[in-house]
């Protein structure tokens, strides 16, 4: 049974493509401040929850076209992590976007699609 309109599919495609790219973006940053080598401990916990986005993200987009409950599962885990992971990186510009993200991730995944109008 489908749980996801086409275009709610299509909305939770592009927001979850974001989580990629934002956890690509923060792998790269990582593995600069670990090659660095002053902060070797932040650079560790910031290459997880690159991880972590990437994973759950890329999951939610491989269990996305068949629109069922795993989708919607792997959504709703995506945009909890995103805000979790915000709360983790305080201190940096992260620690507001994704948060932002992620709450908005979590009101597609959650949220009941419009019944749509017979004409």
């Amino acid at each position: 049974m489908t749980v996801y309109s086409p275009d709610r599919v299509n909305r939770l495609r592009m927001v979850l493509a974001i989580v990629v790219a934002i956890g690509v973006l923060v792998a790269v940053f990582a593995a600069f401040i670990v090659a660095d080598g002053d902060h070797r401990g932040a650079g560790v916990f910031a290459m997880v929850v690159a991880g972590m986005l990437l994973g759950a993200s890329g999951t939610a987009l491989r269990l996305l076209p068949d629109a069922e409950r795993p989708a919607k599962i792997a959504s709703v885990v995506t945009g909890v992590l995103c805000f979790v992971s915000g709360i983790g990186l305080a201190g940096t510009w992260l620690a507001f976007l994704l948060p932002l993200i992620g709450v908005g991730l979590l009101f597609l995944a959650l949220l009941p699609d419009e019944p749509e109008t017979g004409t």
